[in-house]
């Protein structure tokens, strides 16, 4: 079908206002409990709903988005494209990720983010951009003049990661990084405090929200009670008595890994962009043999309810689980913590099921287990798929033509 109305520069001609209307027929057909469909409009880039007279509206204004040649979720069918990352020279083949893989991949992955923008971006999205030419900036910054083995985030990532094996203090790593400035040359780029490291991790998103809890498992000290000093159920004071002295400890902590910022990476990295569209394009079915969910009623069946869910196969399918263990390796010692993990089911199970790409998103404290008390914990991880669910998010893709493309997510426990 000719849409070449699509792109014409008067949004006012009887071609482009026939051609939208024309769209607003097709739209009609694929609407939301709500009466409501994605907007394609350059403004809302298929990340928002609208009722159609809002989407007409937004269409003469804004006008198409450029991305958006195949209407794939207004009806469409999506044509994959097997042989599309043949070019790409990226092996296919597992192997087990050493600390120099990890920390090459953190590096690709910015090179990624950066190498495909258009010019067809909004306010948000050039915010984006600007934050990952930042990111790629200190990635590819020398450690020091001459330095060819390191950059300046490579060897941060790295002395974090021996931080965390070797359980050092915050204060012993702030004297290592103040005997490291003044032992490298003046114009290292080595942070000088430990706070200073937390803050360039967190701006590529490797940091996570603290959020205080009742003692007894009552409420979280969030959102509305964000500003409580005692649990709104079992009146329970939120910190540590004290004496009025000294800064003031928290009963509980959970911490929080946000998730929207990791789903977004797995489409920046040319090494797992691909592979976050196997479940569409290079899984081999076959009538009653399960080797993947994806041969699973139920995964048949969450496409049949939701069929623009299913038609973009980079929206992600997340697995729940959870289960206690004992952080000080002793079995006298009866303390438990709940990790919450999420593993990503878009990708071939001999992916998924790798202990690199399951990603923790909680981590509920002890000393005993929530038990029953455990939805309390969820909250934030609840609220957080809910929203990726009904809204998606915007990420950046390194593979295909399209900068900017909507996310969505559904999970299973």
């Amino acid at each position: 079908m000719d849409r070449d109305w699509m792109w014409l520069p008067n949004r006012l001609s009887r071609d482009y206002v026939e051609g939208v209307k024309s769209f607003i027929q097709v739209a009609k057909e694929h609407l939301r409990w709500d009466n409501k469909t994605r907007c394609p409009c350059r403004d809302c880039q298929n990340a928002r709903f609208n009722d159609l007279l809002t989407i007409e509206r937004h269409l003469i204004r804004f006008g198409f988005s450029r991305s958006y040649q195949k209407w794939i979720f207004h009806g469409e069918e999506h044509e994959s494209q097997p042989n599309e990352q043949n070019d790409i020279g990226v092996d296919t083949e597992i192997v087990d990720a050493t600390d120099a893989d990890i920390l090459n991949e953190v590096v690709d992955a910015l090179n990624d983010a950066c190498g495909h923008i258009d010019n067809d971006i909004n306010l948000e999205e050039s915010t984006t951009h600007g934050k990952f030419d930042y990111l790629l900036g200190e990635a590819n910054k020398e450690l020091y003049p001459g330095c060819k083995k390191f950059s300046a985030l490579t060897f941060l990532v790295k002395l974090m990661h021996i931080k965390v094996l070797n359980r050092w203090s915050d204060k012993s790593f702030d004297m290592l990084l103040q005997v490291l400035v003044d032992a490298f040359p003046e114009r290292s780029n080595i942070p000088k405090t430990y706070y200073d490291a937390k803050k360039m991790l967190r701006d590529l998103g490797l940091g996570y929200d603290s959020i205080h809890a009742c003692k007894y498992d009552c409420a979280l000290f969030w959102k509305e009670n964000e500003t409580l000093d005692k649990c709104p159920v079992c009146d329970e004071p939120r910190y540590k008595f004290c004496n009025g002295k000294g800064k003031k400890i928290p009963q509980k902590v959970l911490r929080h890994f946000p998730l929207k910022s990791r789903l977004q990476r797995l489409f920046m990295s040319r090494h797992t962009a691909s592979d976050m569209r196997w479940h569409k394009e290079k899984r081999i079915s076959e009538e009653g043999v399960l080797r993947h969910p994806a041969d699973s009623e139920a995964w048949k069946d969450m496409d049949t309810q939701f069929p623009w869910f299913s038609q973009e196969p980079r929206n992600v399918r997340l697995r729940l689980a959870t289960d206690g263990f004992n952080p000080f390796g002793s079995m006298s010692n009866s303390y438990s913590m709940w990790p919450i993990v999420l593993v990503p089911y878009n990708m071939a199970p001999w992916r998924c099921m790798k202990e690199m790409f399951f990603m923790l998103s909680l981590l509920i404290p002890g000393p005993q287990a929530p038990g029953r008390d455990i939805d309390v914990y969820l909250r934030p991880l609840i609220e957080e798929l809910k929203e990726l669910w009904h809204e998606g998010v915007q990420h950046l893709t390194c593979q295909q033509e399209k900068t900017f493309a909507c996310m969505h997510v559904f999970y299973g426990q």
